[in-house]
C-alpha cells in the first residue's frame, strides 16, 4: 500500500512539473531613472553661496505615491505603463531630480533632502500634483504640477508659495520615449523653481 502512494505521489509530481514548463512565462520588468538634462549652456543663479536649501519629498495622493509611470488614456481614467517602474517611487524621483538640478546650476551652499540632517537656512516643500502622460487631441504629453512653499527654517515662517505647471509633448507613444519627456518637462520645471526659489530668498 506504501508503495502504490509513493508511485501515485512521484507521478503527480512530474505530472505538476510538465504543467508547470508550459505556463507563459511573464513580461520583464523594465526600470526607469529620471534621464538628467543635457543643456549644453547652463544657465546659473548666484547669490545665496552663503545658504543651504533642504528639500522635502514632496507629499502626492495614493496613485501618484508609487514607482508606476502613470498615464490618463482618456478623461478621469487613470492607468499606468505595463511592465515599466520608475527606480523609486514618483515623490521621490522628482525631488532628486530636482536637488541635481539645484546643485548643478546654483551657487547655494549645500542642497540636501529631508533625511540628511542638515539644518539648512531654507525649506522646499509641497504636494506633486500631477506627473503623469495625458492625452490632449490624442497627442501623449507629460505634465508635471507642483504646489512649492518655502519655509524660512529658524523662524518656520512660510516666505512665498507658489504653483508650478509644466506640459511636454511626447515624440512617440513608446515608454523611452515618455520617459524622455518627463525628462524635459523636469528640466523646465526645475529652472522655474530655482528661479523663484532665487528670487523670494533673495529680498
Amino acid at each position: 500500500m506504501r508503495r502504490k502512494f509513493r508511485c501515485i505521489l512521484a507521478v503527480s509530481l512530474v505530472s505538476l512539473l510538465g504543467a508547470c514548463s508550459i505556463l507563459p512565462e511573464s513580461d520583464p520588468l523594465i526600470v526607469y531613472q529620471l534621464p538628467a538634462a543635457h543643456e549644453t549652456v547652463v544657465p546659473s543663479f548666484s547669490g545665496l553661496s552663503a545658504k543651504t536649501l533642504s528639500v522635502f519629498t514632496p507629499y502626492a495622493g495614493s496613485f501618484l505615491d508609487s514607482n508606476r509611470i502613470a498615464v490618463a488614456p482618456d478623461g478621469n481614467r487613470l492607468s499606468v505603463y505595463e511592465g515599466s517602474r520608475w527606480n523609486d517611487f514618483a515623490p521621490v524621483v522628482f525631488r532628486n531630480r530636482l536637488i541635481r538640478d539645484m546643485r548643478r546650476i546654483s551657487d547655494l551652499k549645500a542642497v540636501d533632502n529631508e533625511r540628511e540632517n542638515l539644518f539648512a537656512d531654507y525649506q522646499l516643500r509641497g504636494d506633486l500634483v500631477d506627473f503623469q502622460v495625458v492625452y490632449r487631441n490624442e497627442q501623449p504629453t507629460v505634465v508635471i504640477s507642483f504646489e512649492a512653499s518655502l519655509v524660512n527654517s529658524q523662524s518656520g515662517r512660510v516666505i512665498d508659495s507658489r504653483h508650478f505647471s509644466v506640459a511636454e509633448p511626447v515624440d512617440g507613444s513608446q515608454v523611452p520615449e515618455v520617459v524622455q519627456a518627463f525628462g524635459q518637462a523636469s528640466s523646465r520645471i526645475n529652472h522655474d523653481i530655482i528661479q523663484w526659489v532665487y528670487r523670494v530668498a533673495g529680498k
